[in-house]
């Protein structure tokens, strides 16, 4: 009768060995397909996120840009200075480039991006928001440029323009590869 159990046990540790291996295998090779996706170069080309297009009277597309980029970044209004961090009653002085009277100086911001001549075109909207500052209202601007216009730039016309001598948070939104 002592037989019989060595036997049964024995059977049960094979099983338990074989589903153990197989378990492991299957984590294996997810795991390296996982590896392949992540890390593997893609085949076909990038899908485009945006394609700027006119559309006629008659509902005819045209794509009038082919690869472009949009960059995203926020500005001043006249009603920034009203909510603006102080201390002492007074608003700090790496703070009051933001301080504008009227809207002259962002329209004015406006044509000087548009005389570059890689810039097609923008938009801005007026908005509320916080990043590394408090929460205050501005322009947002999402302005459209041929992929040769570096971001650098947009930087470099920015600090001339209001002489914030600050970092600029600008979001890029890329438009090549293909639809």
């Amino acid at each position: 009768m002592n037989a019989n159990p060595i036997k049964n046990g024995a059977a049960s540790t094979r099983s338990n060995t074989f589903y153990g291996a197989v378990s492991c295998l299957f984590i294996c090779v997810t795991i390296a397909f996982i590896a392949h996706l992540a890390f593997s170069p893609h085949s076909g080309p990038a899908r485009r996120l945006w394609l700027p297009v006119v559309v006629d009277t008659n509902g005819d597309q045209t794509t009038i840009v082919g690869e472009s980029r949009q960059l995203e970044f926020w500005t001043p209004s006249i009603k920034t200075r009203d909510y603006l961090h102080k201390v002492g009653g007074k608003i700090d002085e790496t703070d009051k480039w933001q301080i504008i009277t009227n809207d002259d100086a962002v329209v004015q911001f406006g044509h000087w991006l548009r005389s570059n001549s890689f810039v097609l075109g923008y938009r801005r909207t007026e908005v509320w928001g916080q990043g590394r500052t408090g929460f205050k209202p501005g322009w947002w601007w999402t302005l459209n440029v041929l992929t040769n216009y570096p971001v650098g730039e947009l930087g470099r016309t920015y600090e001339a323009f209001w002489k914030s001598h600050r970092m600029v948070f600008v979001e890029v939104i890329e438009n090549r590869g293909s639809e």
